[in-house]
């Protein structure tokens, strides 16, 4: 993966999320069955391959990934719950049987776990497709540190990025005026 992956990858979104639906939904169940544990462990290698530079950083990815609104309802000091919803959910609901998020659990848990230096998981605890809402809870075990990995990657801060975004479409917008 290139240094400017996400520049590059992040700059050109075409607002459609058929692709991954498809791999996500369709092809990976029929390669290796529903398997839960394998996507939750991809979310988590995902998190390890594009490092995220805080844990703040985690709504605006899952806006520019295509996953949802991601809203963090709850934090105490070791637990933290959050709130997928969004256009994103509510197809995944409407167009598959039993969609599953451990892809964003596992996302989450490294995520967290890559920023504390301790064990961490995540667990989807409720799905509910009347509300098109999915509720995800962490939990850090401090009693479990883990030693960080030696990494070339550079954490990516998509709060920086997004600025930078924002101020290069109002500069657009004024260049139209």
């Amino acid at each position: 993966m290139k240094k400017d992956f996400y520049n590059q990858v992040l700059g050109h979104q075409t607002g459609t999320t058929l692709g991954s639906e498809l791999l996500r939904d369709v092809l990976i169940p029929s390669l290796v069955g529903n398997n839960d544990d394998i996507m939750y462990w991809t979310g988590k290698l995902l998190a390890r391959k594009l490092l995220l530079a805080t844990d703040n950083d985690l709504r605006l990815f899952f806006e520019y990934a295509g996953w949802g609104t991601l809203t963090h309802t709850k934090s105490k000091k070791e637990e933290h719950s959050f709130e997928l919803s969004g256009d994103p959910v509510k197809v995944r609901f409407g167009a598959t049987e039993k969609p599953d998020f451990q892809l964003e659990a596992g996302f989450i848990a490294e995520t967290f776990q890559l920023h504390s230096n301790f064990t961490t998981e995540a667990k989807v605890e409720k799905t509910d497709d009347k509300k098109n809402v999915v509720t995800i809870n962490v939990i850090i075990d401090s009693h479990a540190p883990v030693q960080p990995e030696s990494t070339d990657v550079e954490p990516f801060s998509m709060i920086e990025f997004d600025k930078i975004q924002k101020e290069a479409q109002k500069v657009d917008s004024d260049k139209e005026d």
